[in-house]
């Protein structure tokens, strides 16, 4: 049995046939050709090597050619390898593979799958290396599907790259059902299989299941660590998450950016800035590069912490920043009530050609609502979306209405929530109902609460806003007809509560407790 991929053969087939004179082809690996190959550094060269392969009649030999094509390929020359390709006479699946790479890397996934068919149609057969290819820039289930059967076909499932390929392709589009039969099935695992799951069930929220994933292990590398306090810190487990950073320093292994960033986002989560001061100072001792993602994370930390001189002094020492990066610092100004600052900036990023997407206009338009600024909110309101075609969503609507409500225009927010081309939800009507009480609008008050009732029942905070409006008034019927209403529904006022950072750890208090563990 030939490697993986290869056909069988019967053993009279796999032999030569006897010789006198065993002839051997020539080892490419003491070549002056390849030699050149391997120095070749300028796009330049390219034409050059390709004329010297034709002339010392090596083009057509398979390992000369996939080094070729890795030199147009470093070089960006996509479309000249792809010429380069079908000039060759056999090209083999290492040949086809080298460029199926290419197109991958580059997310090319319908020029892979072309590239894949003309493969197929050349009689090449795939190997366990040319999937993995395919699936890593695949993102249409269906596709993958019919991949994953091809797999089958081919004999390769128990190959555990094509098998880690095809796990980690399901957990990346959230079918983690799929993910986890391939998983049962395997034969042999490694610790790609089980980050793969732990990454799937992360996804989609399941963070319980990626935990027990997780304890199964029975290795755990820099990345699947990485994978796990990742989960935690984007699915609203910021303490698990900071509890799992330390248990990975305790064990020795290596700390990861994508650790670093999660621990930051957790931190900013809890509004723990010293715990927060003590990662940046820990990134600076071991003098970890502060990249884009990294910077990102510490700066929305700093902002969301309040410490905007800590946020700014990190924004303006990155050579390189990301549409985040301004958001972020923009939503941490707008945030602690620096309007003018995050105003200008947004020009600022505006004037580089940054174009600014979803969540920049969120932040502008909530600096606007701090700011009191209705005539600024409506121009970028406008003005964004029809100009860089960004989608509103309910952010957007609820941060408009919230400006308009608390400038006193009502009745322009009422429109703008019926205009809406997607349904209200409690938020927006949240809105309009505590702009209503700070105007004393008490028919769109009543209008705002009816729908709060449909949307959120539970809410008793809705209730008692419109029961203090009738009690101001001196509306004591109306006040008791709302209070009946939250009986009826058995509602309860939920009790406020917030937060200190104490020794780096985070303590919650709710309205009337005199005391906590641990807290003198």
């Amino acid at each position: 049995m030939g490697s993986c991929g290869t056909p069988h053969l019967t053993a009279s087939q796999a032999l030569p046939p006897p010789s006198r004179h065993l002839v051997f082809p020539p080892n490419p690996t003491k070549s002056p050709t390849l030699s050149l190959l391997n120095t070749a550094t300028l796009p330049s060269h390219l034409p050059q090597l390709h004329a010297r392969l034709i002339k010392t009649n090596t083009f057509h030999n398979n390992f000369y050619l996939s080094k070729l094509l890795s030199l147009y390929i470093h070089h960006n020359l996509l479309d000249d390898a792809l010429l380069l390709l079908h000039r060759a006479k056999k090209p083999n699946a290492l040949v086809w593979n080298t460029l199926l790479k290419a197109y991958s890397d580059h997310g090319l996934f319908s020029d892979a799958l072309l590239l894949f068919r003309l493969m197929l149609q050349s009689g090449v057969r795939p190997d366990c290396y040319t999937f993995p290819f395919l699936l890593k820039a695949c993102e249409v289930i269906c596709v993958g599907c019919s991949i994953h059967a091809l797999v089958l076909k081919l004999g390769l499932e128990a190959n555990l790259h094509a098998e880690n390929s095809l796990l980690g392709f399901y957990s990346r589009c959230c079918c983690v059902d799929d993910a986890q039969k391939v998983f049962d099935e395997m034969a042999e695992r490694d610790v790609v299989s089980y980050t793969a799951l732990v990454s799937g069930y992360s996804k989609v929220g399941d963070v319980k299941s990626a935990m027990e994933i997780f304890d199964l292990m029975p290795e755990r590398d820099v990345v699947s660590w990485g994978a796990m306090i990742s989960g935690f810190a984007q699915n609203g487990f910021p303490e698990e998450a900071l509890c799992l950073f330390q248990e990975m320093q305790a064990v020795g292994v290596p700390i990861s950016e994508v650790a670093l960033v999660s621990s930051i986002s957790a931190c900013a989560s809890l509004g723990l800035r010293s715990l927060g001061l003590w990662l940046h100072a820990f990134i600076i001792r071991r003098g970890i590069a502060i990249g884009v993602f990294t910077g990102t994370a510490l700066v929305d930390m700093y902002g969301k912490c309040g410490d905007l001189g800590c946020a700014s002094q990190v924004f303006q020492s990155m050579n390189e920043k990301s549409v985040a990066t301004w958001n972020s610092m923009i939503g941490g100004l707008a945030m602690n009530g620096s309007v003018t600052k995050a105003l200008s900036l947004i020009e600022e990023m505006v004037g580089r050609g940054i174009e600014p997407n979803e969540v920049t206009l969120s932040n502008v338009l909530s600096a606007c609502r701090h700011g009191g600024l209705v005539n600024e909110g409506r121009h970028y309101f406008d003005k964004w979306s029809r100009e860089y075609g960004i989608l509103l969503n309910l952010d957007h609507y609820g941060c408009m209405v919230d400006l308009l409500g608390r400038s006193g225009c009502l009745d322009e927010a009422y429109r703008l929530i019926q205009s809406m081309p997607m349904e209200p939800n409690e938020v927006i009507w949240g809105a309009l109902l505590g702009a209503c009480k700070i105007h004393g609008n008490l028919i769109l008050a009543e209008e705002a609460l009816k729908r709060l009732v449909e949307l959120d029942p539970a809410n008793g905070g809705n209730y008692v806003l419109l029961s203090n409006m009738y009690a101001e008034l001196g509306r004591w019927k109306d006040v008791e007809r709302v209070r009946a209403m939250m009986r009826d529904e058995t509602v309860v006022k939920t009790r406020g509560c917030s937060s200190i950072d104490l020794d780096s750890v985070a303590h919650e208090f709710s309205a009337g407790e005199e005391s906590y563990p641990g807290v003198l």
